[in-house]
């Protein structure tokens, strides 16, 4: 049994978006990371992650944009961010 898509929660969308980034399906993870942001614009995991990817891909700007909004949401977390963006600005 499955779930439809429509059903999904943002954790539904963050499971999905591993499982592609994984398979190497990068633009896959990029569209699941955004449906879980759009479910709850402030889960901070997806946006770390979606920068993350991002960064893996050579999108400095869009990695950025990301990275600034997961400090945003939980600056504790800028240890973690300046291991793969260390020239960001908080």
């Amino acid at each position: 049994m499955s779930i439809d898509p429509q059903d999904y929660t943002e954790y539904d969308w963050f499971g999905e978006a591993k499982i592609r980034e994984k398979a190497g399906d990068s633009e896959g993870a990029l569209k699941a990371y955004e449906e879980a942001i759009k479910l709850n614009p402030t889960f901070e995991t997806a946006w770390f992650y979606k920068a993350q990817l991002h960064h893996r891909l050579g999108q400095k700007d869009q990695a950025m944009a990301c990275a600034k909004k997961t400090l945003e949401l939980k600056p504790a977390w800028e240890k973690h961010v300046r291991k793969f963006l260390p020239d960001i600005t908080v």
